[in-house]
């Protein structure tokens, strides 16, 4: 087909619930891979049966972080000079991927930031966040090689080679983001866990300022959430319980602060408690 000048590529792990939608809203459009991280459920079965080219993605230790060496295994293992970067919990309007062929096609622009509405907590009748996701781009144009967590690496060229789509439903990327506390609590905890570090190795401390400053950015971020009051009021603490997540673990890399450390600190006073009873 004379439009597959996209490759759609997939970070999967464990995908079996979502894989075929996020498969079936590019297949017709362009090649389909999947860089899987080790799933052991159906996602390869599934994805392989619609089409997908299923690979194992290489090993890191920055499982949170997009990295040079994901851009480079993709680039030996596709044959178009556009990448979709994606993930199965985003979804694309027909007029969206249309689009994303069409400019890849066309060729004057090197990167599209592609606007992203987020769902959270099962509640489709409201957007919780809009944003801008840069995930199509022209695989010589972008270099990972110092990206940072929440980071989409340095883009390569120039400013007019870069295109922001209206933030409109047609063009707006579905971010279908599965969380309940439980899983928030200890998925988000991986990310504030590799920021709060690559924070601290940037020489940057904890502040109390700082810290504030964030959690009310977020309780903005996601204001739209409180369409649906209740449940709004709950997504958008719990987003700034996120950002204290971060900044505690900060802290406790500044003061050295772990498990065993603070049994250390406790031993120390029980054995001044304890010398009453020698």
């Amino acid at each position: 087909m004379k439009d597959r000048v996209v490759t759609f590529v997939l970070f999967t792990f464990n995908e079996e619930k979502r894989i075929a939608f996020a498969v079936k809203n590019f297949i017709k459009h362009g090649p389909v891979l999947l860089l899987d991280g080790g799933s052991t459920d159906r996602t390869q079965e599934i994805a392989e049966s619609l089409g997908a080219r299923f690979l194992k993605r290489p090993q890191s230790a920055r499982a949170a972080v997009e990295t040079k060496e994901n851009l480079d295994f993709i680039k030996e293992n596709s044959e178009t000079d556009w990448i979709y970067w994606g993930y199965c919990d985003n979804i694309a309007p027909r007029t969206l991927v249309a689009e994303m062929v069409r400019v890849a096609a066309d060729d004057r622009f090197k990167k599209v930031n592609l606007p992203l509405f987020t769902y959270l907590w099962g509640d489709t009748d409201n957007v919780a966040q809009k944003s801008y996701l840069p995930a199509l781009f022209h695989k010589d144009f972008i270099d990972f090689s110092h990206n940072q967590i929440h980071s989409f690496g340095e883009f390569l060229g120039e400013d007019h080679q870069i295109l922001t789509l209206p933030a409109t439903p047609a063009f707006a990327l579905r971010h279908f983001s599965t969380y309940n506390v439980a899983k928030y609590v200890t998925g988000y905890m991986r990310y504030g866990e590799e920021e709060a570090r690559q924070k601290f190795e940037r020489g940057e401390r904890f502040s109390v300022v700082k810290l504030l400053a964030a959690m009310v950015r977020y309780l903005w971020i996601y204001r739209r959430a409180l369409r649906s009051p209740r449940l709004g009021l709950l997504i958008a603490l719990n987003m700034a319980f996120g950002r204290l997540m971060t900044y505690t673990r900060l802290y406790e890399y500044e003061h050295g602060i772990t498990l065993d450390s603070i049994e250390e600190a406790y031993a120390k006073k029980k054995r001044i408690l304890l010398e009453d009873f020698d």
